[in-house]
């Protein structure tokens, strides 16, 4: 399939922070991006910087009161661990219409071009794209599992997925059930209830690279490398992990990279 030139797409760069490393990832992803759709600084306002230093930044501002103003249910009083999914949804509410949005965090590195990295997905309908995407039965212990939960409902934990999502791109007709589900009271962690409610619900999931059901023939190990296997799901020997931090993004070319240490100043 050719690359889909008619798509709309916001391109999310979910940060705390204001340094110069930051605004450098923005022009970076701002010129990758420019013919595909548009790149914008989801900004987490903390405490009483009203005023952050972001000029000439396309910038989506929000603060705590996130947690509460979209009437979902937090899984506690901050973002951190998983409701970090709400500022992308009260971004898609007040822009409905982009077909996909990409979900970037401020720790992502990519070691080659991400213009060529968007636009080999371009091509690509699937409604949810991650990485380390696995079912229950292959990580038990994952600790996060038994967050997905409802006041009337139950999808049993054999039922579940999850991923792992620093960066990930979901479509607009799956962000639109999500907020309705979320309205009718389902909560979790947020690598959790995505790919499992969009998994119920029909939607189509798929995996960037790694290894794994969820990964199409050919993209295997392509755009990250996969951790050791574990039914903890502790993620740290890949190139998407969660600890240890890479103090620069990695020699392996052609891989998304994180954690990725980045400065505050």
């Amino acid at each position: 399939m050719g690359k889909n030139t008619s798509l709309k797409q916001s391109f999310l760069i979910l940060t705390n922070k204001t340094s110069l490393p930051l605004i450098q990832k923005y022009h970076k992803l701002f010129t990758a991006t420019q013919n595909m759709g548009d790149t914008v600084v989801l900004y987490h306002l903390l405490g009483d910087n009203s005023n952050p230093n972001l000029e000439d930044v396309n910038t989506h501002i929000f603060d705590d009161e996130v947690l509460s103003s979209l009437n979902y249910f937090p899984l506690g009083f901050t973002l951190v661990p998983g409701s970090n999914h709400f500022p992308l949804l009260k971004f898609y509410l007040s822009h409905p219409h982009y077909d996909y949005y990409w979900c970037i965090e401020d720790d992502v590195e990519f070691s080659g071009d991400w213009k060529s990295f968007f636009e080999d997905f371009s091509s690509i309908d699937t409604d949810f794209i991650s990485s380390h995407i696995r079912r229950y039965k292959e990580e038990p212990e994952w600790p996060w599992w038994p967050t997905l939960a409802h006041p009337y409902t139950v999808i049993p934990q054999e039922q579940r997925i999850r991923s792992f999502n620093p960066i990930y791109r979901i479509s607009r007709q799956a962000l639109e059930l999500l907020h309705k589900a979320l309205l009718s009271k389902w909560c979790g962690h947020h690598e959790v209830l995505i790919p499992t409610l969009l998994y119920e619900s029909g939607f189509s999931i798929q995996d960037f690279g790694g290894k794994g059901e969820f990964v199409p023939e050919g993209l295997e190990n392509k755009f990250y490398s996969e951790n050791t296997p574990n039914k903890r799901g502790i993620l740290s020997d890949g190139t998407m992990r969660w600890r240890p931090v890479f103090e620069k993004t990695g020699n392996l070319k052609n891989k998304l990279y994180h954690p990725v240490k980045i400065t505050d100043e």
